[in-house]
């Protein structure tokens, strides 16, 4: 019998045991801790025990579990295993990083969801062996290239705003010195030039939840010449305001920050060339000053 580890937050028993009951019907084992963990047994341990002897892991997605330490170490878990895992989404919120890639059925609307979640599983039980293949290539909590651009995808004008992250990054990939993800709660990465051994920040993308961002931090440039001088920064934030549209353009007051804008003001195809052009005017500034032409 193919068996099912069912992952969930018991502030969602109710949707849970639907689920449960809904897989019994169809056939399956299923392994949900309010009816498999015995009395005094050792919690962690049962756990364990019912992700080794499962054949898949089905994680009830809701607020409660995105946000469940033991939920998440259970996921994490199963993919140590290389046990395929399909989120079952059972309440509308965002998909956290290192489930952004694999498969989801949408059980708000249980009659259609519970229908796709059984095809699901079925195809998963008739590959039998091969169902690792199931497996996402990225299932970091942590941002990297292959959940960061998926993640950016689901937040408010993430269509654009993936659109434009994924053409800095692959342009910076070639002109900056380093190219590095940081962050979980607020996921980001961050182009940085090497000037004399000191690697500097030039441009960092954000996936803010309410609206991801480039960021251009003016406070880790004043470091630098020559854009340690005031009047040099205020050329920069001047040539930027002029890029981006007028709701957009950011206040002098900026000047010893980092000004921050909305990656939606480069979905213009002319926009986004010429902030690049930009950042690499600031690129050689910082250059030919770190190292002076004799």
């Amino acid at each position: 019998m193919f068996k099912v580890f069912i992952s969930h937050s018991n502030q969602d028993n109710d949707d849970t045991l639907f689920i449960a009951d809904s897989l019994k019907r169809a056939g399956y084992g299923v392994w949900v801790d309010f009816e498999n963990m015995r009395g005094g047994a050792a919690w962690l341990c049962e756990i364990e025990a019912g992700i080794q002897r499962c054949d898949a892991v089905l994680l009830a997605l809701s607020a409660a579990s995105r946000t469940s330490s033991w939920v998440e170490r259970e996921c994490l878990y199963a993919f140590q295993l290389k046990k395929p895992v399909i989120a079952a989404l059972i309440a509308d919120v965002l998909i956290p990083l290192h489930l952004i890639n694999i498969q989801r059925c949408d059980l708000r609307d249980r009659a259609l969801g519970l229908t796709k979640l059984l095809e699901a599983l079925s195809k998963l039980q008739a590959r039998g062996e091969a169902a690792d293949l199931f497996l996402p290539a990225a299932m970091s909590r942590q941002p990297i290239e292959a959940n960061f651009f998926p993640y950016i995808e689901q937040l408010p004008g993430g269509d654009i705003a993936s659109m434009a992250a994924r053409d800095l990054f692959y342009w910076a990939r070639q002109v900056a010195d380093e190219l590095t993800f940081g962050g979980v709660s607020n996921p980001g990465f961050h182009a940085r030039l090497d000037c004399n051994g000191r690697l500097v920040t030039i441009l960092s993308v954000w996936a803010y939840r309410r609206n991801p961002s480039a960021q251009i931090p003016l406070d880790y440039l004043a470091g630098h010449a020559p854009y340690s001088r005031r009047t040099e920064r205020r050329k920069l934030l001047t040539k930027l305001n002029r890029i981006l549209p007028r709701e957009a353009r950011i206040k002098a007051d900026k000047l010893d920050r980092r000004p921050t804008f909305s990656l939606r003001c480069l979905s213009d195809a002319q926009r986004l060339e010429s902030f690049k052009a930009l950042m690499l005017e600031v690129m050689d500034a910082l250059r030919d000053q770190a190292n002076p032409r004799g």
